[in-house]
C-alpha cells in the first residue's frame, strides 16, 4: 500500500509538470488561450488532483506525515518541469536550476526521515 500511495503522489506530480509544458507549447499567452487551455485540459487536472488528493489522504493515513508526501511532490514536479523543459521547450538549464534541484532532493531525503 505504501508504494500505490508514493505512486499516486508520483502520478498526479507528473499530471501537473505536463499542464505548464503543455500551455507553454500549444497557447499564447492570451485570455482566450488562457480559457481554451484550462478548458481543454479541465478533465486532465480533475484526474490529477484526484490521484494527488487521494495519495495525500491515504498517506496521512499510513506514514502519518503529509510533509514527506509533499517533499516528494514537490522534488518530482521540479525535476520533471525541468527535463520536459529541456525536452519540448528546448530550454538551456543554467547552473542555478542544476544547484536548485540538488537542494530539492536534498530537502526531500531529510524530510523523509
Amino acid at each position: 500500500m505504501k508504494f500505490l500511495v508514493i505512486g499516486a503522489i508520483i502520478v498526479g506530480s507528473i499530471v501537473f509538470s505536463l499542464l505548464p509544458i503543455l500551455s507553454a507549447s500549444y497557447f499564447q499567452p492570451t485570455l482566450k488561450d488562457s480559457v481554451k487551455f484550462n478548458v481543454y485540459f479541465l478533465p486532465l487536472s480533475f484526474v490529477g488532483n484526484i490521484i494527488l488528493s487521494w495519495g495525500f489522504i491515504q498517506g496521512s493515513k499510513i506514514f502519518g506525515n503529509t510533509v514527506m508526501l509533499g517533499g516528494i511532490q514537490i522534488g518530482v514536479y521540479a525535476v520533471l518541469v525541468t527535463i520536459l523543459s529541456i525536452l519540448v521547450l528546448q530550454q538551456k538549464i543554467s547552473m542555478y536550476s542544476v544547484i536548485g534541484l540538488l537542494l530539492i532532493a536534498i530537502g526531500t531525503v531529510f524530510l523523509n526521515k
